[in-house]
């Protein structure tokens, strides 16, 4: 028996290899770096507080001190300004809620610019085109709505976890003889297990809605509509999802080895080339400026070698990501048989369904319609001129038996001329 999740191996590969390596498009790369690099967009919830404070008339009060007529104080220090005693310095906690509502509201920017990452990536790779903005403009609205399911799964997830840890606060909380080592172990073996299974839960819910995308974008549904009908079918054929998921799972500690080796050796070989760089331009330095100088003319250099070495891993890792998208696509292309994904191979590979199909079937009987109709008027042409042919060979053949006919009869007559002047009886009577 054969598993979709296996046989989809080889498709992308072979889709891999084809749509970064046939040909091979540097700016391509670029573009599909930068779609991986946003995907990366992880949001979290955060929240922070405010107060109102008004000044009263206990504000203004006057705290000069008395001065006596013609005396002149030591010093000022008892002397406070109208109102500037009711500005107090801002509290620690109101910085620290500036800085996680900033926080917040960046990691929701970039959580929803992933979202929207989401549908790019897949819409580029089923095309093997990669028009960034284009694809980005399409899918703004699919990708806010991605963004609300997530924040709601989060927080679903987030109220089970309370949920769960709520049997054990009592505990922990209250000061008992009676609380001891075994206690402290139990907790810590179910605080452990509640993560343990609501990352295996979560990462169902991922799975679903990673197979969702391509059919809301394909089949033209929401995202709440394509999951249930992820759903349905993995109801229906749950044992290829199981055979799937252990795919993915071996494959991606494969990826993450080999990633680790690739990047280790990328990083050791650019770091040794880097040091060198360093090494010459810090000796040719230290003959024009001072030691302090010299560090601050590097920082450039190595902010550029910083830069090259981010974005030559990012390309290392352009197709990692590819290869496990594809084979995503690749499984849902064959486990769900309506889901309508035009891959750029389909056509020259596989034979279109639909109104295409039925279009290009007729345009192809015309074609060979009209390659006959030649064939058949030059028979047409041919039958007539025979028909012709043989309607004229009975007048030719009438036509030759007359001539014939003449031509006895006149050697006829000559002949008897010739006898009557030889024959002198037969001439008449002689006077």
């Amino acid at each position: 028996m054969s598993w979709y999740g296996i046989d989809a191996i080889d498709k992308a590969l072979s889709r891999t290899k084809t749509a970064l390596f046939e040909p091979f498009d540097f700016w391509k790369w670029i573009k599909l770096a930068i779609i991986i690099f946003l995907l990366g967009g992880i949001g979290a919830n955060y929240g922070g507080s405010g107060t109102n404070s008004r000044m009263g008339s206990e504000d203004f009060v006057n705290t000069f001190p008395n001065i006596e007529p013609g005396r002149m104080p030591d010093f000022l220090s008892g002397v406070s300004w109208i109102g500037f005693d009711h500005i107090q310095p801002i509290a620690p906690l109101a910085i620290i809620a500036a800085i996680i509502a900033f926080l917040f509201l960046l990691a929701l920017i970039f959580s929803y610019i992933s979202s929207v990452m989401e549908f790019v990536f897949v819409e580029a790779l089923v095309k093997n085109e990669v028009h960034f903005w284009a694809y980005s403009k399409k899918f703004l609205g699919k990708g806010f709505n991605l963004l609300l399911i997530r924040l709601a799964l989060g927080l679903v997830f987030l109220v089970l976890f309370i949920l769960a840890l709520l049997p054990f606060i009592p505990v922990f909380l209250k000061e008992s003889p009676d609380f001891a080592l075994p206690a402290i172990i139990g907790g810590v073996f179910w605080f452990f297990g509640v993560i343990i299974m609501l990352a295996l839960l979560g990462a169902v819910v991922s799975s679903f809605l990673s197979l969702a995308i391509p059919l809301a974008i394909y089949r033209e549904s929401g995202i709440l509509s394509a999951f249930r009908m992820i759903y349905r079918n993995f109801r229906k054929s749950w044992k290829e999802v199981l055979v799937y998921w252990i795919i993915r799972f071996l494959l991606g500690i494969g990826i993450i080895i080999l990633a680790v080796v690739l990047f280790g050796l990328l990083i050791l070989a650019l770091g040794i080339v880097s040091l060198i760089i360093d090494g010459i331009l810090y000796f040719l330095f230290s003959t024009f400026v001072s030691e302090s100088m010299r560090w601050i003319l590097l920082i450039p250099f190595v902010l550029v070698e910083l830069l090259l070495l981010f974005i030559t891993l990012m390309l290392l890792s352009v197709p990692l990501a590819v290869f496990l998208k594809y084979h995503l696509l690749s499984f849902l292309e064959t486990w769900f048989a309506d889901a309508n994904i035009p891959f750029f191979d389909k056509l020259s590979g596989e034979p279109e369904t639909g109104f295409e199909a039925e279009l290009s079937a007729s345009e192809q009987n015309t074609s060979e319609q009209s390659a006959l109709e030649p064939d058949v008027a030059e028979q047409n042409t041919s039958e007539q001129n025979t028909s012709e042919q043989s309607a004229s060979e009975p007048d030719v053949a009438e036509q030759d038996v007359a001539e014939q006919d003449v031509a006895e009869q006149d050697v006829a007559e000559q002949g008897e001329l010739e006898k009557n002047r030889s024959d002198p009886d037969r001439s008449g009577p002689a006077f």
